[in-house]
């Protein structure tokens, strides 16, 4: 049996180093593959720069680009216009965001295709001293995720105590949240969704 997965293992290097196309055939042909680093299995975002005038309305060329890409995502932005994004204070970026019809920046919108391509959720912790954002698998469980705060902390969870961004923005704090009737309390078997103000009970 070890020698046959050698073999296969050997099979797969040999059709590479010819530059053949392997077909993957199961689970750890693709475990295998996985191991080797190829450029060609991973997981990409083609990134096309356009005028203005296009970053809204759209034009042929990333059109183009989606129908001889598969898989890969497209995100379109427009260089020169972030650069000006980047020059401006929040309030003149946000009002300037308006003006020509976009809901967020192009740095922002390859950020988020990132994480959903790779997998990715954020959840937040707040305290006096500090606001922290953490990236997670998605649809991990709320001991799974207190483990990346600190690792003794999914052996000793308790629960977990959750608002959504949203609300914790809307309200300004965790026991305004609870005030208003939005702070849920979660189990071990909780899945934290992205976006989630959390805050870990613990055993000492």
């Amino acid at each position: 049996h070890v020698r046959s997965r050698r073999q296969r293992q050997m099979c797969i290097r040999d059709r590479l180093n010819e530059g053949k196309e392997v077909a993957v055939k199961d689970k750890f042909e693709r475990e295998f593959l996985s191991t080797l680093g190829l450029l060609s299995i991973k997981p990409k975002i083609i990134v096309c720069n356009v005028d203005e005038e296009s970053l809204v309305k759209g034009n042929a060329f990333p059109e183009s680009v989606k129908k001889t890409s598969s898989n890969e995502k497209i995100v379109s932005i427009c260089a020169d216009i972030e650069d000006q994004i980047m020059d401006l204070n929040n309030n003149e970026r946000e009002t300037f965001m308006k003006e020509i019809g976009l809901s967020k920046t192009g740095l922002n919108q390859l950020i988020k295709e990132g994480y959903d391509l790779l997998n990715l959720d954020t959840f937040f912790t707040s305290g006096p001293e500090e606001s922290r954002a953490w990236t997670i698998r998605k649809n991990t469980l709320a001991p799974k995720a207190a483990s990346v705060i600190h690792t003794d902390f999914e052996k000793n969870f308790i629960r977990a105590e959750a608002v959504t961004c949203e609300d914790f923005i809307k309200y300004g704090s965790a026991e305004k949240c609870k005030e208003n009737g939005k702070l849920r309390i979660e189990g071990k078997d909780y899945i934290v969704k992205d976006g989630d103000v959390l805050h870990f009970r613990v055993n000492p």
